[in-house]
């Protein structure tokens, strides 16, 4: 997991940089593969903005968000990323779960081989009625 920070019109901090290592960290345990976070904080015109890109594996996931104090915009960016998140995994494992045979168009399940020990089944007879056909006979 590599975390690179980037600061904007602001003095890097400390505080700042391990709560929103610690915040993306998280993230971690719902990804498949290692990720690799840039982010950015800015103060933009009186507002702390938090950017955060995240990629792992072929995921690319970004998300901005801009509040009145910058840990309240690390908490709602990384809630947005979570969200996203869970909704591409919920998306992959339908698409993974859809192999396009649905139960009207599949084959039925192959007979199972009976063992030993059970019974035979009984013959049972096939019956036809026969047509009969009467003439009359003049006389």
């Amino acid at each position: 997991m590599t975390i690179s920070f980037t600061f904007r019109h602001m003095d890097p901090s400390d505080a700042i940089k391990t709560y929103a290592k610690a915040k993306i960290s998280r993230l971690q345990k719902l990804l498949l593969h290692p990720m690799t976070a840039k982010i950015t904080l800015a103060i933009q015109k009186q507002r702390h903005v938090a950017e955060v890109q995240l990629a792992s594996g072929r995921e690319h996931i970004e998300a901005k968000e801009s509040s009145d104090e910058l840990y309240a915009s690390i908490d709602q960016v990384v809630h947005k990323l979570e969200r996203q998140i869970i909704v591409n995994k919920g998306e992959k494992l339908a698409r993974h779960r859809r192999t396009g045979a649905s139960v009207r168009t599949s084959d039925p399940p192959p007979m199972r081989a009976k063992s030993p020990g059970s019974k035979k089944p009984t013959k049972t007879k096939s019956i036809t009625k026969k047509k009969v056909v009467r003439k009359k006979v003049d006389e």
